[in-house]
């Protein structure tokens, strides 16, 4: 089958909806119900930043009612018909890894072994549930060369034992697509990226409050980091397609700023863990990011406390986006001089066509504003328009609130960092959007990412303290259950053989892998 037949038979319902509805492409420029429970100590904002680079910005001054943008920026950018149906190639012939998208590190090989002459690439199949061992998703994790994780197997790896799982040999791709239905679930532990060139699709990260998890303070859900002083621990190039994110106790899925060229797409980051374990008390942040070249597209963020998305980085194009039920507020543009690692760097940031909505926690002292601009780097262009916000006031930026002195400065016309073939819905369309195509497996998403959209649908739904309903205690204090997720979801085991594709390294006419494209073929049909 070719590329185009196979693009034919519609590629995921994303692309379909892309094409059938109504579509913007911004200018390009070229760039390589009722109160929580009153047995949770009452909410207050974290004052204490994190440590360096990474502190906890969560000012609560006045707002500025009144900014003075300085030229009148056109909140409604240029309409632009979408792609075309057979989705061609980019003009510098470099192919997507998620075919018909684009997206900073997109063009990543990932573990296709397209970067070998000829291309060459291992595929590990995973047979079983054990969190190490022959068969097992970690030992194609620690394997090294382009490789590709496969699954025979659906059901819960639970990780809690290692508490943390790490990528550090690059080129890999990890296809949690190929797994029977429903998938599969990560249970336990921080997914660590340390390598470059990753790509990985159709995995559930759960997290979790057991206690002899890893530490608390540093219990993310899905990160990628690395060491500022080490350039072998760096990693650049990677992208996340259809995963869903849930239960950190620190940050819920954070992007360092020793990344670079990192891609989040149709994504949920849900249900932080308020007051769990985490060693300030209440807690709860969504997705933090801070690394250089970054795109949020497509994805949900819902029932955090704050950082939904908090992003601290020189360059990150955020569009499409749906926030829903943050206690504090939707995005927060932090200031670069947070972070000494951008010392020197000047911000271009674009956002458009996202939507916040408020949810029973959402403060009702506080304002609903999308984006709250604390930027005071000279030389910035920070551009956000045509987001809604759930009832928050500002004829002269709509949703956004300025915190900052010279925060309305920096507002401009036109969106200063862009990606050629990038293709925005409206604002307007991107509930209906993100709610059809956010998470991993769309069409059979599990009871976890079933009733956080139904949440959002329906205006329901809490921040909670635990996953399930049992007290506990840790570290001499008592973390009260009340609030909780209603315990781990019941994820079905079933086996099946894979039969891979002929030549599987062999290149088919588009220019992908015989086994890429089988690839393509299988997340098609869960998305």
């Amino acid at each position: 089958m070719t590329w185009r037949d196979w693009l034919s038979l519609g590629k995921t319902g994303l692309k379909v909806l892309l094409l059938a509805l109504p579509i913007f492409a911004l200018t390009s420029v070229n760039t390589g119900c009722s109160e929580q429970s009153s047995s949770s100590p009452e909410p207050t904002p974290d004052p204490d930043p994190d440590p360096d680079p990474n502190p906890d910005p969560d000012p609560d001054p006045d707002p500025d009612p009144d900014p003075d943008p300085d030229p009148t920026p056109d909140p409604d950018p240029d309409p632009d018909p979408g792609p075309t149906p057979d989705c061609p190639a980019p003009s510098n012939g470099e192919l997507p890894i998620v075919p018909c998208n684009v997206g900073f590190g997109m063009t990543t090989p990932a573990g296709s072994g397209r970067n070998l002459s000829p291309p060459s690439t291992t595929v590990y199949r995973v047979t079983n549930l054990n969190a190490s061992g022959e068969g097992s998703l970690k030992a194609c994790i620690d394997a090294s060369g382009p490789r590709t994780c496969v699954f025979e197997t659906s059901g819960t790896i639970d990780l809690t034992d290692l508490g943390m799982i790490s990528i550090n040999n690059d080129y890999i791709t990890i296809a949690g697509q190929t797994a029977p239905a429903p998938g599969i679930m990560l249970r336990g532990a921080s997914i660590r990226i340390e390598a470059s060139d990753v790509l990985i699709q159709h995995i559930r990260v759960r997290t979790g409050d057991a206690v002899e998890g890893r530490t608390p303070g540093d219990r993310d859900g899905l990160y990628a980091i690395g060491k500022s002083d080490d350039p072998d621990r760096q990693p650049h190039n990677v992208v996340f397609d259809h995963v869903s994110v849930s239960w950190g106790i620190d940050e819920t899925f954070t992007v360092k700023d020793t990344a670079e060229n990192v891609t989040i797409l149709d994504s949920i980051v849900s249900e932080g863990l308020w007051y769990n374990m985490h060693p300030k008390g209440g807690h709860s942040k969504g997705l933090m990011v801070s690394a250089d070249n970054m795109l949020l597209r497509g994805n949900l963020i819902a029932h955090h406390d704050d950082r939904a998305p908090l992003e601290t980085t020189p360059s990150a194009i955020t569009v499409n986006n749906v926030t829903y039920n943050t206690r504090q507020v939707g995005m927060r543009l932090s200031p670069l001089s947070n972070n000494a690692n951008h010392d020197g760097k000047v911000r271009t940031t674009t956002v458009a066509g996202n939507v916040r909505l408020k949810g029973p926690d959402s403060d009702p002292d506080r304002d609903s504003a999308w984006a709250v601009v604390n930027e005071d780097r000279d030389g910035s262009k920070i551009y956000i328009e045509d987001n809604l916000c759930d009832g928050w006031e500002n004829p002269e930026w709509p949703c956004v609130r300025v915190d900052s002195e010279k925060g309305a400065s920096f507002r401009v016309k036109e969106p200063p960092l862009w990606i050629e073939g990038l293709v925005v819905l409206p604002a307007s369309q991107t509930l209906d959007f993100v709610l059809k195509n956010a998470g991993a497996w769309p069409k059979q998403r599990d009871e976890v990412d079933s009733r956080i959209i139904d949440d959002v649908i329906n205006r329901t739904g809490h921040i909670i303290n635990c996953v399930g309903s049992e007290d506990f205690e840790y570290d001499g204090r008592k973390i009260d259950c009340s609030i909780n997720a209603g315990g781990w979801p019941d994820m079905a085991v079933n086996t099946h053989t894979l039969t891979l594709p002929e030549e599987l390294n062999a290149l088919d006419d588009s220019g992908y892998t015989n086994l890429e494209v089988w690839l393509h073929q299988k997340a098609s049909a869960i998305e």
